[in-house]
């Protein structure tokens, strides 16, 4: 999926990412490929906007056990270290 996007008059980012991905609640990857567009808030047309790859856990609605890690501490994740049967 990965491309440009050519703006037309009146675009905003949520609607790009609603065209482009399907979900408005993407258009933060958006504003990260393109930081040189970040103080944008209605584009004008022509603008050409950077589409990137959604990355694989980019699904924050995912079970966290479907969530990466991504080497920091995930507060949700505690690994059992000792069972109680009683």
């Amino acid at each position: 999926m990965a491309g440009t996007y050519t703006t037309i008059q009146g675009d905003t980012w949520d609607l790009i990412s609603f065209l482009k991905y399907g979900e408005e609640k993407y258009m933060k990857y958006l504003i990260e490929a393109n930081r040189h567009l970040v103080d944008v808030l209605v584009f004008s047309a022509g603008t050409k906007v950077i589409i990137p790859d959604l990355p694989e856990d980019a699904d924050e609605n995912a079970p966290i056990w479907r969530q990466e890690a991504n080497g920091s501490d995930n507060a949700y994740y505690s690994p059992v270290t000792e069972v109680n049967d009683e």
